[in-house]
């Protein structure tokens, strides 16, 4: 199980230390603007993350449409959050806010320990060469850099109880959608239906040759369930973590508006 290839060494290194530049830069420049101008550039990754999205739905369907496609993943939330953080504005406002860095946090986390698990060495060698590999690597970079600049111009919201059960009520309600359908298509979503993690898929499989398909699999998504919602508790303390910091250490606005 390798959890970082060479392929993801030479690329995802250099451009991490590009985005942490950037952000820098960004602070620098918008850092003490209100609120509404410190979120552009999240409205304008929102934007370039749709675009993304549309083509790589258009060239799925140019060739018969995959239902890999579907937008069931757990890094398919990140079409509906982050813009979702970028343009609205009401009473939930925070707690829109908080869910999506929870769950930006925990694509920045994945890629910082196992870039591997994201996406594999193929996509980062084929990507000028396929499109769907572009958009992979593309996209999860992008998410990474959202992550970052929230930090960095404290665009996250409120860590309270009602932020935390909305970031468990989220990912336990996705789960179960993503999961019924991983069963009914037979298709891959969120590893909902086999893993991509050999220890864990043995596992699936010695399951299913002991207790039967159905109970070893029931048990298997539920595992796999209770496992994002763990690990998203886990990354919201860790945000919290990080969000008060950046309070600290970063200059604070005086106008929020």
């Amino acid at each position: 199980m390798e959890l970082w290839t060479p392929a993801h060494l030479k690329t995802l290194l250099p451009s991490i230390g590009v985005m942490l530049i950037l952000c820098v830069l960004i602070h620098l420049w918008l850092g003490k603007k209100p609120l509404r101008i410190r979120m552009i550039p999240l409205q304008v990754i929102a934007v370039l993350l749709i675009l993304l999205e549309i083509g790589k739905q258009a060239v799925s369907f140019s060739r018969g449409y995959d239902l890999y496609h579907i937008p069931l993943h757990f890094c398919s939330l990140f079409l509906f959050s982050i813009p979702l953080m970028a343009f609205y504005r009401g009473r939930h406002e925070a707690v829109v806010r908080t869910v999506t860095t929870v769950l930006c946090g925990s694509a920045m986390l994945l890629m910082t320990v196992y870039p591997a698990l994201i996406y594999p060495a193929w996509d980062v060698e084929n990507f000028f060469s396929a499109f769907f590999s572009f958009h992979t690597v593309t996209f999860h970079g992008l998410v990474y850099f959202v992550y970052l600049l929230i930090l960095t111009l404290r665009l996250y919201g409120d860590y309270g109880r009602r932020e935390r059960r909305a970031t468990l009520i989220s990912i336990a309600v996705f789960s179960a959608v993503a999961a019924t359908a991983a069963q009914l298509l037979k298709t891959n979503f969120t590893n909902m239906y086999q893993c991509n993690i050999p220890p864990i898929e043995a596992l699936r499989q010695s399951l299913i040759a002991s207790w039967g398909y159905v109970p070893a699999q029931l048990t298997y998504v539920a595992g796999v369930t209770a496992g994002h919602i763990l690990f998203l508790l886990g990354v919201f303390a860790l945000s919290k973590l990080l969000s008060r910091t950046a309070d600290r250490w970063l200059a604070p606005t005086k106008k929020e508006g």
